[in-house]
């Protein structure tokens, strides 16, 4: 890096009695001030194209992320659908101590598909918190995740079945 020497106007009136070496002078600064103005110029349109970039790449994450909650809450709903039907077949009593004992089953396997789901959606869920908290410095975020996600405590009521 090429340092300048830039000198004050009153130590050039002091030091030289050329007007033509002043004015050469002048000229040398404001030739440095306006290539570092450029090189800054440059700088910071590099930095809003990168920022830009990486704009599309979170907006591209949420997005992705958003439609992988929605298949998780879509999942949810289906199980649990299927967890009160069974239920209402157990209660009718409708069914065969045979059917009833494969019901029993098959709901025991939804109630633990239903946990497996969930817990992989609050992972998301905190793990989405977690980005989006060190992007905007752990300020709050006021975002569409997780603004539709189902009460998960109604869930509890199809597991302790």
């Amino acid at each position: 890096m090429q340092i300048i020497e830039i000198k004050r106007p009153m130590e050039i009136k002091m030091n030289t009695n050329n007007h033509e070496d002043e004015y050469f002078q002048l000229q040398y600064v404001i030739e440095a001030k306006r290539n570092m103005l450029l090189k800054k110029q440059k700088k910071i349109k590099q930095l809003a194209e990168q920022n830009a970039f990486l704009e599309d790449v979170k907006n591209d994450y949420l997005q992705y992320n958003n439609y992988i909650v929605k298949q998780k809450q879509d999942q949810i709903t289906a199980l649990q659908l299927l967890n009160n039907y069974i239920h209402d077949l157990n209660k009718s009593g409708q069914l065969s101590q045979q059917n009833l004992r494969d019901a029993k089953i098959e709901q025991k396997k939804i109630v633990k598909e239903l946990k497996f789901i969930k817990h992989g959606l609050d992972k998301i869920m905190n793990d989405s918190d977690e980005i989006n908290n060190s992007l905007v410095g752990r300020e709050k975020q006021n975002s569409s995740i997780g603004t539709n996600v189902p009460n998960l405590q109604n869930n509890q009521k199809f597991i302790n079945k």
